[in-house]
């Protein structure tokens, strides 16, 4: 299908295919026609697409009525207390994730006289999620999740110190850790929830690596709005996995929130 001005779209949480055609006046039967992979009652957050926008008008038949799917979106039923909490304790821990792994890399970058207290409480993080899976699973499982984020958040910071010292031979190996330490991680949460699809996974932590990153190299070059603007990304991805890491929960285990 040829278009002149095609653009790459990230899908961000809540997006629906809806929203995203009236964002760029095409259709969602144009966006589905170019992204054939695409399931729309399901979509990934930090899934790539391709859309080409303005294309509405030649989307319509030949009565002048747009052409659709005829595709209704569902509607989320009424959720319990228990499906609200795990919810919110989710969107809480992945944003905590975030936000004091930013805060890591401002007291490196800065020098800071914080960086060992930030380091402590950043490392904090990975036995609060794992708390919060151990209300589903059992220890093994709890132990491998805080073991492989502890992981990802020393290699992590190892990868910005490196970084900031133009260490780029060791830089070039800590990332290699890095994305295998995702790859371990999407194999392992995988294997605990059949809701959990592995390539799924390996797709949104690639991305968080990916914009994480992005967000390191503009603080350590000093371009503050830019780093704002990545941290933006790296926080609604991560509201994205929250959204999905609860999901998946959700319905291995639906009786737990009725």
């Amino acid at each position: 299908m040829n278009c002149s001005n095609q653009v790459l779209y990230i899908i961000q949480p809540m997006d629906t295919l809806y929203d995203i055609a009236i964002r760029y006046n095409t259709t969602v039967e144009d966006i589905m026609a170019r992204n054939t992979y695409l399931n729309p009652y399901n979509l990934i957050v930090g899934t790539q697409i391709t859309i080409c926008p303005n294309s509405k008008d030649n989307n319509m038949n030949m009565s002048g009525n747009f052409q659709n799917i005829n595709m209704e979106i569902p509607k989320d039923p009424e959720i319990s207390l228990k499906e609200l909490e795990l919810r919110e304790a989710m969107n809480m821990l992945w944003s905590q994730h975030v936000y004091w792994t930013r805060l890591f890399l401002i007291s490196v970058a800065e020098n800071l006289n914080d960086l060992d207290a930030t380091t402590k409480r950043l490392l904090r993080n990975p036995s609060d999620i794992a708390n919060l899976y151990r209300m589903y699973y059992d220890e093994n499982v709890a132990k491998k999740i805080e073991t492989l984020l502890t992981e990802h958040l020393k290699i992590g910071g190892d990868l910005i110190t490196a970084l900031k010292n133009g260490n780029n031979a060791l830089a070039s190996e800590l990332t290699q850790k890095w994305y295998k330490n995702a790859d371990d991680m999407a194999e392992a949460f995988s294997s605990f929830n059949p809701n959990y699809n592995k390539d799924d996974l390996r797709m949104m932590l690639y991305t968080h690596l990916q914009l994480t990153t992005e967000e390191v190299a503009a603080r350590l070059r000093k371009d503050y709005t830019a780093g704002i603007m990545a941290f933006d990304k790296v926080e609604q991805e991560a509201l994205g996995m929250a959204k999905y890491f609860a999901d998946g929960i959700i319905r291995q285990f639906p009786d737990m929130f009725r």
